[in-house]
């Protein structure tokens, strides 16, 4: 049984003839159905689709990889610009700091002595390297132990302590020891640093930065004393210090808290 259908193809006008399966089932018709095929009427007004090319997978995919790559390329160029100007302006800058820092790597210069650090020091070695009783100065490491003295009484060279030690070694310890770099021993109240660290560590530090007694007590900055306890760490409270018999050896804080006159 012939019909006519009304589905219109693109670019296709007249009547065709559609055969259909005499064993399949199809809308509307069974698979009795008198007659195998089916004719289908097409307007010729009918318009066909030109123009349209079509693009494969394979074509989608290699325009989208060459886009890509393109785009990481430009991207790759200007981050090495930026960076090349972040290096010009990073040296420009470091020109420009050289000219006001000196060269770190230079060895220190000996400035001309400070006196006011002189003082100070000449004050503090009154205070912590005079004799005892028993006519023997010791650091702050040798003073509690029990050892044979390397000078004996009063015989030790100068500039030197009986324990073998040096001024600037003694008062090194002492430095450190108020800012709490070293050990506690058994039984002590202070700080101490063993000589086999303390001594290679001071001569480090002078040859190194050129350090003197008294450069942990002032601003970096400034050069102005820092003040602790509540008193002044110039060479005037160490003059005072020397002169009125406190004891060194007590702790630092019945010592800073004694009212000097």
């Amino acid at each position: 049984m012939g019909c006519t259908s009304d589905l219109l193809y693109p670019g296709v006008a007249g009547d065709i003839t559609y055969h259909l399966s005499s064993d399949t089932d199809h809308r509307g018709y069974t698979s009795s159905a008198p007659s195998s095929s089916t004719t289908y009427s097409y307007d010729e007004t009918t318009t066909p689709v030109t123009g349209y090319v079509p693009t494969t997978f394979n074509e989608l995919t290699s325009h989208s990889h060459a886009s890509t790559d393109y785009d990481l390329h430009q991207r790759i160029a200007e981050l090495e610009e930026l960076h090349q100007r972040d290096v010009e302006q990073i040296r420009a800058l470091q020109a420009q700091l050289s000219a006001f820092v000196p060269d770190s790597r230079a060895p220190p210069t000996s400035a001309p002595p400070d006196p006011s650090a002189v003082a100070r020091t000449n004050a503090r070695i009154k205070v912590y390297c005079s004799l005892n009783r028993a006519g023997n100065a010791l650091c702050a490491w040798h003073d509690p132990r029990r050892e044979r003295r390397v000078y004996p009484p009063r015989q030790a060279p100068p500039n030197t302590l009986n324990c073998g030690c040096t001024y600037e070694q003694a008062l090194f310890e002492e430095s450190l020891s108020r800012h709490k770099v070293g050990s506690y021993l058994p039984g002590s109240e202070f700080v101490r640093m063993d000589p086999a660290l303390r001594n290679p560590l001071l001569r480090l530090l002078q040859e190194r930065y050129g350090y003197r007694d008294g450069d942990f007590e002032r601003d970096p900055f400034t050069g102005e004393w820092i003040p602790e306890n509540g008193h002044e760490e110039g060479p005037e409270y160490w003059e005072r210090l020397s002169v009125s018999g406190v004891n060194p050896r007590r702790a630092r804080g019945e010592q800073h808290n004694k009212t000097l006159v």
